[in-house]
């Protein structure tokens, strides 16, 4: 049995998706010395991308929210 068959299911499945994304950078890492250390480098920034990602469509939304609080905020003003 392979180690990979008793990861959590939920798990499995991210593992799975980080696979397949990782995969797509097999040029660079197989041309490392230590190929599995490669990939698992491959592996963090492709987590760090999304990570980076997140938080960018986060500040964007904190943005959105803030500019509609304020023009909320705005129009109470207004009416006193």
């Amino acid at each position: 049995m392979d180690w990979r068959d008793k990861l959590d299911p939920v798990l499995k499945e991210h593992f799975n998706e980080l696979v397949k994304k990782v995969h797509t950078e097999k040029k660079a890492y197989t041309s490392a010395k230590n190929i599995s250390q490669a990939q698992l480098w491959c592996a963090l920034a492709v987590l760090m991308k999304e990570v980076s990602d997140l938080e960018l469509k986060i500040k964007s939304l904190e943005k959105q929210k803030n500019i509609k609080s304020n023009k909320t905020l705005k129009k109470s003003m207004e009416k006193l």
